[in-house]
C-alpha cells in the first residue's frame, strides 16, 4: 500500500473509532435520563425522551452501515493487492 492510503485508512478508522464512543456516551446519557422518570413526568417531556431515543439509534444504524461500508472496501483493496505479487 502506498503511504497516503495507510495514513487516509488510520484517520477513517480513527474517525469512526471517535463516532462510536460519541454513539455510546449517547446512550449512556439516555439511559441515565431514562431511569430518573417518575409520576409527574409530563407528556411533552416523555415524547422529548421516546424522540431522542429514536435519534440515537437511527445515529448507531448509520454508523453500523458506514463501518460496513468501510470494511467492504478495505477487504476489496486488500484482495485485489494479494494477487499482484
Amino acid at each position: 500500500m502506498k503511504k497516503w492510503q495507510k495514513i487516509l485508512g488510520v484517520i477513517a478508522i480513527n474517525a469512526l473509532i471517535l463516532a462510536h464512543i460519541m454513539i455510546l456516551l449517547d446512550y449512556c446519557h439516555l439511559a441515565e435520563n431514562a431511569g430518573a422518570w417518575c409520576a409527574e413526568v409530563t407528556q411533552e417531556s416523555f415524547f422529548d425522551c421516546i424522540y431522542m431515543s429514536k435519534l440515537h439509534f437511527m445515529g448507531y444504524h448509520l454508523l453500523s452501515l458506514v463501518d460496513c461500508i468501510v470494511i467492504i472496501f478495505l477487504f476489496i483493496c486488500l484482495w485485489r493487492k494479494g494477487g499482484k505479487r
